[in-house]
């Protein structure tokens, strides 16, 4: 049970998070196998639902954007 991490209190919902390469992702379900987002791009929702492992190299390089 220790290994467990709560995936809600890592990232929040409807946020945005810019990747390393400068995407722009929203957050709007978090689960403890994925991450669905969509990314934005001039303030839109462009393309479909991503999905990302939270627990991947690409998750932990999330930032906020405030």
């Amino acid at each position: 049970m220790a290994n467990n991490i709560m995936i809600q209190h890592l990232f929040k919902l409807n946020s945005l998070y810019r990747a390393p390469d400068g995407r722009v992702f929203k957050i709007v379900v978090s689960e403890v196998y994925n991450l669905r987002c969509f990314e934005v791009i001039n303030g839109n929702l462009a393309g479909g639902m991503i999905k990302i492992h939270p627990t991947s190299d690409l998750a932990k390089s999330l930032v906020a954007v405030d």
